[in-house]
């Protein structure tokens, strides 16, 4: 999402007053109405001191404190108070910080790559929020980037186990973190490294900006000029000059602090996240917390009976840790989908084909309609893509020479055959994933966190949201269980088009004797290291556990050490000041 410029414009102070104080002010009260400051924090040791304005607070409020107010229940004036709090622990931990680091708002103590970084935000934020107005006067949507581009995300490993020998000679597993880096601006590299000056450099951005804008077309103008009217209004009645350098000598210096003070929070978090305290995790600790979801699931699920087992395997597979068996119970397997779609007009000719046989008016024979559905079904083109290593982008080809969807299926399961003689399931796995990437249409299947989820009954039907020569298709893919990873069906037609889909195992218990006495075996942490959640992807259920601790470690950190802070702060709060925000 693009950042937009978020000062206080007049339209949205008069809206502030209206919902939040419903009070009147005269217009020359604008800058001492918002200026009031309505907390302030000091170091008992340092005497160091933040102040919180009413402008804070708004702002603070209407970013978090709103969404509890709607959401969560909130009253109004516990959700003041709770924005409040936010903004005292945010100085809290700058103040801190500060001290921590020896640095300083006005550069002292920051090293000259965090200068030319700092620069670089500033210089950036400008940028992102004139193109902003301008993309409001051309008319193009402030969305997310096009999601047209078709990326692998893969997961980046977190931590690693190596065996290690104890003092009597017993293998044990030492669990390290791989994602340590010595620096927080470890993927920062300037062209040119510069010491931010505050004053000198405020000018030279202002300059390059408006040459900027002098050098590009009229609604680049125009976008300066709607983004200096608004900022005049932000400080509308506060009686400071209004000439643009001024004006915008001021941005400039609000974005600085905005960054500085993100980028020194930001480095305190980071610090601390490196802590051994938090990092230090046991591979006791992964087996305890999959004993514990296993546990859970099982007295969810057989012990309680909640009805919502089936629906929640299909829907949320990777939450379930605990899988049902018995001959009366419907067994859940997983397939890969790489779908060749109709076009618009392809679909368009299937749609009237389907309700000329549907009408069964004795004009439209099956044997015609089949002969149109094969034709129809011949004229798919399939969609073929390469990877750009430089962009990290599937690139679709514009020419294929000809490839058809027989080509494809016939490449795809020659591959699988060779992958399924390496015995080696997640390399099958990868390979899978390639031609997911390489020509498949079911967006479905970008990035998910699991593939697709069917199940059959004791019956032999089908137990799943999907259509059914798709179901059929699967069922007959499973073999009674007897599939192996990396079968592949035939082509399946659907209303979508043409599929092929891929075995890619069962949901089943990754032990063996798990009921309501559970344990795990001596080599549990092995299993848990090398068993993917999704096979598509090298991310395993130790992956998903031990980023779940490490988590948990620092936000408990997180908020034990934000308690002890606050003890060694003095927290003023002036409640008058705003007690007009609570109606």
């Amino acid at each position: 999402m693009k950042k937009k410029f978020t000062g206080f414009l007049l339209s949205f102070c008069l809206l502030c007053m209206g919902l939040l104080a419903g009070c009147s002010l005269v217009e020359t009260n604008y800058g001492k109405y918002y200026n009031q400051v309505v907390a302030v924090v000091e170091n008992k040791t340092t005497g160091q001191k933040a102040e919180i304005t009413k402008s804070d607070l708004i702002s603070s409020y209407q970013s978090y404190g709103y969404t509890y107010e709607q959401y969560n229940g909130y009253t109004r004036e516990e959700a003041i108070q709770l924005s409040l709090e936010l903004l005292e622990n945010r100085k809290i931990t700058l103040l801190t910080a500060e001290n921590e680091f020896g640095i300083n708002q006005d550069g002292t103590g920051l090293t000259t790559k965090e200068k030319t970084y700092l620069y670089q935000q500033v210089v950036d934020s400008l940028d992102s929020n004139l193109q902003s107005y301008y993309d409001d006067i051309v008319g193009t949507e402030d969305e997310e980037e096009s999601s047209d581009d078709i990326t692998f995300d893969g997961y980046t490993k977190n931590a690693v186990i190596k065996e290690s020998v104890d003092k009597n000679g017993n293998t044990i597993y030492v669990i390290e973190r791989t994602n340590v880096e010595d620096e927080l601006l470890g993927d920062f590299f300037p062209t040119v490294n510069r010491d931010f000056n505050n004053s000198d450099d405020r000018n030279l951005i202002y300059e390059n900006f408006r040459d900027y804008v002098l050098n590009n077309n009229d609604n680049y103008k125009k976008a300066f000029n709607n983004y200096f009217n608004d900022l005049k209004a932000s400080e509308y009645g506060q009686n400071l000059s209004t000439d643009a350098p001024s004006v915008f000598d001021r941005e400039i210096d609000r974005l600085y602090k905005v960054a500085y003070e993100n980028y020194v929070v930001e480095k305190y978090s980071y610090s601390n996240r490196n802590l051994d305290s938090i990092s230090s995790i046991t591979s006791s600790q992964i087996v305890d917390l999959y004993t514990s979801k296993v546990r859970q699931s099982y007295t969810q699920y057989v012990l309680e009976k909640d009805t919502n087992y089936e629906t929640n395997v299909q829907e949320s597979l990777n939450d379930v840790y605990y899988f049902k068996s018995g001959d009366n119970e419907t067994k859940f397997f997983t397939v890969a989908n790489v779908l060749f779609m109709f076009n618009d007009e392809q679909q368009a000719e299937y749609d009237a084909l389907t309700a000329k046989i549907e009408a069964d008016d004795g004009g439209y024979y099956s044997g015609q309609y089949q002969k149109e559905l094969d034709k129809l079904y011949e004229s798919i083109e399939p969609v073929v893509r390469v990877y750009n290593e430089n962009t990290g982008i599937y690139e679709e080809l514009e020419d294929t020479n000809g490839l058809t969807v027989d080509d494809i299926y016939n490449r795809i399961a020659l591959s699988l055959r060779s992958a399924q003689t390496t015995e080696n399931i997640n390399y099958i796995g990868d390979t899978i994933n390639d031609f997911i990437y390489e020509y498949n249409e079911d967006t479905g299947m970008f990035n998910a966190e699991s593939n697709y989820v069917i199940g059959i009954d004791s019956e032999g039907n089908a137990v799943s949201s999907f259509v059914e020569p798709f179901n059929d298709a699967a069922i007959e893919l499973y073999n009674n269980g007897n599939a192996e990873i990396g079968d592949i069906s035939g082509l399946v037609r659907t209303e979508y088009g043409i599929h092929i889909l891929i075995y890619t195992g069962e949901c089943k218990n990754l032990f063996d004797g798990i009921n309501s006495s559970f344990s795990l075996s001596s080599d549990a942490i092995e299993t848990l290291y090398n068993t993917r959640v999704n096979l598509l992807v090298d991310k395993t259920y130790f992956d998903v556990l031990y980023d779940e601790i490490y988590s948990d470690n620092y936000s408990y950190f997180e908020s034990s050490n934000l308690n002890f802070l606050r003890e060694s702060y003095n927290i003023s709060e002036y409640s008058s000041r705003y007690s007009d925000l609570y109606n």
